[in-house]
């Protein structure tokens, strides 16, 4: 019964060991990915990187087809123009190149261009698959790309300094008022008036 159990443990064991190697022989090592940008990216700015699809002596695949998948704070715009013209926003499509596929074999070089945007700063993950079409979507090139998106700076401006409204103090008059002018002339016309009255009195 022992033996049993071990045979059943070594068997299985060596299929998962199959099942793991033809997996990992479905990698092509002969094929490569590659993502440049130039300088930092930067919030809400339009950048532009080189994405590159590349082999050493591969063998032969007619029809393969690059599937992209963003992980992110948000989906930027992954803007790319097919050799008609044609735009097409890899990151809501999920691929890159026609339906049907197109060929790679030897040694080849593909650049392209795509203009990025990212709506929201953040770490981004960009993983670009490269699957064979014609071969029930066979993976045969994987690789991961990080970037970092930088939030815009917030200049904070100089506060103004305040002005306080300080109470306003009446200033000192200057010169006389008609109301003294006023009481003065009848003080005078009094002191007038009681000389004049003492005068008469002596008479």
């Amino acid at each position: 019964m022992k033996r049993i159990k071990i045979i059943s443990f070594i068997l299985i064991m060596l299929l998962m060991i199959s099942i793991g190697a033809t997996s990992f022989a479905a990698i092509d090592q002969t094929i490569y990915f590659d993502v440049q940008y130039d300088g930092e990216i930067n919030l809400n700015e339009e950048k532009i990187s080189v994405t590159t699809l590349g082999g050493k002596a591969t063998p032969q695949h007619t029809n393969v087809r690059i599937k992209v998948d963003v992980e992110g704070p948000a989906i930027p715009k992954l803007l790319a123009t097919d050799s008609t013209g044609k735009e097409y926003d890899i990151a809501q499509i999920g691929y890159w190149g026609p339906e049907q596929g197109f060929p790679i074999q030897g040694d080849f070089h593909n650049e392209t261009m795509v203009r990025s945007t990212y709506p929201v700063a953040g770490t981004y993950k960009i993983t670009l698959s490269l699957l064979d079409v014609g071969n029930n979507n066979d993976l045969l090139a994987q690789r991961e790309f990080t970037f970092e998106v930088k939030g815009e700076e917030v200049k904070e401006e100089p506060i103004a300094n305040a002005v306080v409204d300080e109470p306003t103090t009446e200033l000192p008059k200057t010169g006389t008022s008609l109301l003294e002018i006023a009481i003065y002339a009848i003080i005078l016309v009094a002191i007038v008036y009681a000389v004049y009255q003492i005068r008469q009195r002596r008479k």
